[in-house]
């Protein structure tokens, strides 16, 4: 286990994973990108996609994933894997996901995590507030242009 929350998220959120600028404005495509993503890079198989996006939309039809500030988590519990999963989108543009403070989002952290492992769930989302909780991160995750600044950014702060 990583020493740091910020450590965490250097080790979960690969460069292949990370989405920058999607061409949409609706939160469900930018969702359904990243399962896409998850699925181009084999960390989800193809025959799970319709499992995945279902428990997203089954989580975020509970109230919202974005918890304001321009971040959203995304996140469901999956029973196909031992480890957590993780795809990132840097939206510039900022996408509605019916935010509690009714600000677009900018930062979209997807999360998929074992089904019986309550500590990892717990863990993986902790370690997402504590990084988007300092102003500077999410500064310099907002001056990113591709996926390795944005890469560079979560592994220079870890």
């Amino acid at each position: 286990m990583p020493d740091s929350p910020s450590e965490m998220l250097a080790e979960l959120i690969h460069e292949e994973n990370i989405l920058v600028d999607l061409p949409s404005e609706e939160h469900t495509a930018v969702v359904k990108a990243l399962v896409q993503n998850m699925v181009s890079t084999d960390l989800v198989v193809k025959a799970n996609t319709s499992t995945v996006s279902r428990l997203l939309n089954e989580r975020e039809s509970l109230g919202s994933t974005a918890i304001g500030g321009g971040v959203a988590i995304p996140h469901a519990r999956i029973g196909f894997s031992d480890e957590p999963l993780m795809a990132f989108a840097l939206l510039h543009d900022g996408v509605g996901f019916n935010s509690l403070d009714g600000a677009p989002v900018k930062y979209v952290f997807m999360v998929l995590t074992p089904k019986d492992d309550d500590e990892c769930h717990r863990n993986v989302l902790r370690a997402i507030i504590y990084f988007v909780k300092q102003p500077i991160h999410l500064k310099a995750l907002a001056g990113c242009k591709t996926a390795a600044d944005v890469k560079s950014v979560f592994t220079d702060y870890a």
